[in-house]
């Protein structure tokens, strides 16, 4: 599932953002799942902005400037499926600026044990939320897994074939948004060249 820029209201770039939960590491997708549904509980709907992200992607956000990200491809934890990207939506619309609401999802995603952009100052992202089990992107660039919680870890027999099975996907996805950008970057050059 993909969804096209401006979709909440925001300018978020040319290339699709890929917004399906499928797409991030299992336990950190079952956390995001249970933050959804807690947010539910107290009355807040929740929807995914984005979920993983592609080098494409985040090098089209790096490019956009710091109010975007301050993190070049290949260091940012949606690159590994351990962030995601939610808004709250009230009657339609995405409440960006709405602090009060964001604290209350922010709360809620931090007795969930995920880290929360809205703690951060500079860039502020409440939008933002990310599990990494500790792990630097330098350690999840050079392949490494974050550990489950061993009281968890029989919940996640397959967790190696699954990882194994993201990864398939992300290069399918990596693949198709870098083709999508040099489209994006040829269609403009060829309309200028073609002009008397």
């Amino acid at each position: 599932r993909t969804v096209e820029n401006h979709t909440f209201g925001k300018d978020r770039g040319s290339l699709p953002m890929i917004a399906d939960l499928q797409s991030l590491h299992p336990f950190f997708r079952d956390k995001v799942q249970q933050l959804i549904r807690n947010c539910r509980a107290k009355g807040i709907e929740l929807v995914i902005v984005e979920s993983y992200r592609t080098h494409a992607k985040q090098s089209e956000y790096y490019s956009m400037g710091k109010k975007y990200t301050r993190s070049a491809g290949g260091k940012s934890k949606h690159q590994y499926g351990l962030a995601v990207d939610v808004v709250p939506v009230i009657d339609s619309l995405a409440m960006w600026d709405n602090v009060t609401l964001w604290r209350k999802v922010g709360v809620e995603g931090e007795k969930l044990g995920l880290r929360w952009g809205g703690r951060w100052r500079s860039p502020y992202d409440p939008a933002h939320f990310e599990w990494s089990g500790g792990l630097t992107t330098q350690q999840l660039a050079a392949g490494a897994l974050p550990a489950i919680p061993k009281s968890l870890s029989g919940n996640y027999p397959c967790l190696t074939s699954d990882i194994e099975e993201l990864r398939k996907y992300w290069e399918v996805w990596e693949d198709v948004q870098m083709s999508l950008k040099r489209e994006k970057t040829r269609l403009p050059a060829m309309a200028s060249s073609e002009t008397p």
